[in-house]
C-alpha cells in the first residue's frame, strides 16, 4: 500500500511538470486571432520565432509528460477496471498525437514567415490569409485536446471516487470542472464564444489537485481497490 502512495506523489510531480510546461508554453506561443487581425502578422511571426519554437517545444514535452501519467497510473487503474486504465491511456495517446500535429501547423506558420521574408511579400494579402488559417488550424486542434482531456479526466475522477484514492469531495468536484471544459469546448466548436473563466476554474482544479497528491499521495488506508 505504501507503494500507491508513492504512486501519488510520483504523478502529482509529473502533474506539476506537465502544468509548468503546458502553462509557460502557452504564455510565450504569441499567436492569438487579435495577432492574426495586425497588418504586420507575418512579421510578428517571423520575429518571435525563437519564442514561438521554445513554446512548442514545451508543449510537446507536457502532452509527453501526459501519456507519462497515464502509464504510471495504469499498473493501479487497473485493479478496479482494467478496460478504464486503457482508454485513459489511449486518450492521452491520442491528445499527444494531436497536439504534435497542432504544433506541425504551427512551425509551418513560422515557416511560411520565413519564406515571404526572403522574397519580400510579408505584405501580400493572399498569404496572410493562409497565415491565418494555419493558426485557426492550430486552436481547432487545440479545442479537441481539452475535450481529450477532459473526457479522461472524468474517467481517471471516476475511478478515484470508487476507489477513495483521493476524498471523494475532490473527485466530484474535479469531475465537475472536467466535464465543463468538455461542455465549452464543443460551444467553442459551434461558434459560442464562452468566458474564460470557464477554462480557468480548470487550472484552480488542477493545482488542488497537484499540490494534494504531491503533500499526501495515494489514500492507501481507505482504497477499496480491487481486481475486475
Amino acid at each position: 500500500m505504501n507503494s500507491i502512495k508513492k504512486t501519488g506523489r510520483v504523478v502529482g510531480i509529473l502533474f506539476l511538470l506537465m502544468m509548468l510546461s503546458g502553462a509557460t508554453g502557452t504564455s510565450i506561443r504569441g499567436l492569438s486571432m487579435s495577432l492574426v487581425e495586425s497588418e504586420n502578422f507575418l512579421t510578428t511571426v517571423l520575429e518571435n520565432s525563437l519564442q514561438m519554437k521554445i513554446a512548442i517545444l514545451l508543449d510537446l514535452i507536457a502532452g509527453a509528460l501526459g501519456v507519462i501519467i497515464s502509464i504510471v497510473l495504469f499498473p493501479i487503474l487497473k485493479q478496479y477496471k482494467r478496460s478504464l486504465a486503457f482508454w485513459y491511456v489511449i486518450l492521452w495517446v491520442i491528445g499527444f498525437a494531436i497536439t504534435i500535429v497542432s504544433n506541425i501547423t504551427h512551425l509551418s506558420l513560422i515557416s511560411l514567415s520565413q519564406i515571404l521574408e526572403k522574397t519580400e511579400m510579408l505584405g501580400v494579402e493572399h498569404y496572410r490569409t493562409i497565415g491565418a488559417l494555419k493558426v485557426e488550424e492550430y486552436y481547432w486542434a487545440h479545442f479537441f485536446i481539452l475535450i481529450l482531456f477532459s473526457v479522461g479526466a472524468i474517467l481517471l475522477y471516476y475511478v478515484f471516487f470508487k476507489t477513495k484514492l483521493i476524498p471523494r469531495f475532490f473527485s466530484i468536484w474535479f469531475t465537475i470542472s472536467a466535464a465543463i471544459v468538455f461542455m465549452v469546448s464543443w460551444l467553442q466548436i459551434f461558434d459560442y464564444r464562452v468566458s474564460f473563466m470557464f477554462y480557468g476554474q480548470n487550472g484552480v482544479h488542477l493545482i488542488v489537485l497537484t499540490l494534494w497528491l504531491i503533500i499526501k499521495g495515494f489514500d492507501s488506508s481507505h482504497s477499496t481497490l480491487q481486481k475486475e
